[in-house]
């Protein structure tokens, strides 16, 4: 478990001031996760194929351009890094 302790030379609480952090944050990563589905959404439809299937094909020779290829699995790559960053986002405990 890592700890975090703040401190600030000024009265009021510091307290809301993260929360207000995390949120933001929170928000900033729900859009780009967002943002990021629908680009995997485009390709899937482009070509009729699911990101998992397309993922599990990674050996097999595919109807598009490996510069497309590569777009799609960074878009996946950038889905799952930004899940985990919500995921630990939303675990913080504010302890007072």
């Amino acid at each position: 478990m890592n700890q975090v302790i703040l401190k600030s030379e000024d009265s009021k609480s510091i307290k809301p001031l993260i929360i207000s952090a995390l949120h933001a944050e929170e928000n900033e990563i729900k859009t780009g996760i967002l943002k990021t589905k629908e680009k995997l959404t485009a390709f899937e439809k482009r070509y009729s194929m699911s990101t998992e299937e397309f993922i599990k094909s990674s050996n097999k020779p595919l109807p598009f351009s490996e510069l497309e290829a590569i777009e799609w699995s960074g878009e996946y790559e950038t889905l799952k890094r930004l899940e985990a960053e919500l995921s630990r986002i939303l675990n913080i405990v504010i302890c007072t």
